[in-house]
């Protein structure tokens, strides 16, 4: 079965963003970061108010820690869509083909054809606009809903990759 769809560079952001979420170390730098700058914040704010410095100190972390995470968030996310506006050569719309076949999936984008064997794949997750593809080592695979004509089309993809790979969810 093959299906085809055309995608953005937000697209690859969203898709950047997912995989980093799914993983434990990169969650662990995001956390020491907002430690970290909540402690430097917290020393400024110790430092600067000599006539209430916890009070200062303590405003100074919780505000930084509301903000972070959101602040972070932005620069990461544009930062990102610079990357693939140089390695794309633009926002897009850029071409997107899957095939299940038995021996794997087979991906074809940008020239590249790629071809992850169905034991790389650890996961397969429905979400609410795609169907992703997580491998190990190989990063994941999004097929976005609008690759599908219709929700039957859809619910069989979904059907016949589960059955090529049937030892994951």
């Amino acid at each position: 079965m093959k299906v085809k769809f055309d995608f953005t560079v937000d697209d690859l952001v969203d898709s950047s963003e997912r995989a980093v979420a799914r993983s434990g170390v990169a969650r662990s730098w995001r956390w020491r970061g907002m430690l970290g700058s909540c402690a430097l914040t917290a020393a400024v704010g110790y430092l600067l108010v000599p006539a209430r410095p916890v009070f200062a100190a303590v405003v100074g972390a919780v505000v930084c820690g509301a903000i972070y995470p959101f602040s972070i968030g932005r620069s990461r996310k544009s930062r990102l869509q610079k990357y693939f506006r140089e390695q794309f050569g633009g926002d897009g719309p850029f071409s997107c083909e899957v095939e299940l076949t038995p021996t794997g999936l087979v991906t074809v984008q940008s020239g590249a054809r790629t071809v992850r064997d169905w034991s790389s794949i650890v996961e397969i997750q429905e979400t609410a606009d795609s169907v992703d593809f997580i491998s190990k080592g190989a990063g994941s695979l999004i097929v976005r809903n609008r690759a599908f004509r219709s929700a039957e089309e859809h619910a069989a993809f979904v059907k016949l990759a589960r059955s090529y790979a049937p030892k994951v969810n």
